[in-house]
């Protein structure tokens, strides 16, 4: 999220809105909001509605992989902070961009929580859709 928020006058300029939305109680959403300082608006889908509709999966397996048990492991030998263990850890995430008609641009379904686009994929897609729309739009 730090990522995304480094571009907050990039999103901006491109009329771009990010909400985060998440399942967990209103305790753990405080807790995430205090230590990542998210600029952006927070959403909470306790029925996961969102997450069903995006075709989130919950995978124990993939949420527990050895490539992301291996990112702890060098996370807490380089001595970075870690947000810890909390809630339900087997939820996997997504990063979508919807654009203004309400046709989904960008889609990751995460395979597993590393699994993100970089913050230059988000960019380049939103870049695109405002030359699409500069184009069009005159």
């Amino acid at each position: 999220m730090a990522q995304v928020a480094a571009h907050t006058t990039e999103l901006a300029a491109l009329e771009t809105q990010v909400v985060t939305i998440s399942f967990e109680s209103s305790y753990w959403t405080k807790v995430w909001l205090e230590e990542t300082h998210s600029p952006f608006p927070f959403l909470i889908d306790p029925e996961r509605e969102a997450y069903r509709a995006y075709g989130l999966q919950a995978s124990a397996l993939r949420a527990w992989s050895p490539r992301t048990l291996w990112y702890y492991l060098k996370a807490a030998w380089q001595g970075r902070e870690r947000l810890g263990k909390r809630g339900d850890t087997d939820q996997l995430g997504g990063d979508f961009i919807v654009d203004r008609q309400g046709i989904v641009r960008l889609a990751q379904p995460s395979r597993d929580p590393l699994d993100r686009p970089t913050v230059a994929q988000i960019l380049n897609v939103l870049r695109g859709l405002e030359e699409y729309r500069s184009r069009f739009e005159e």
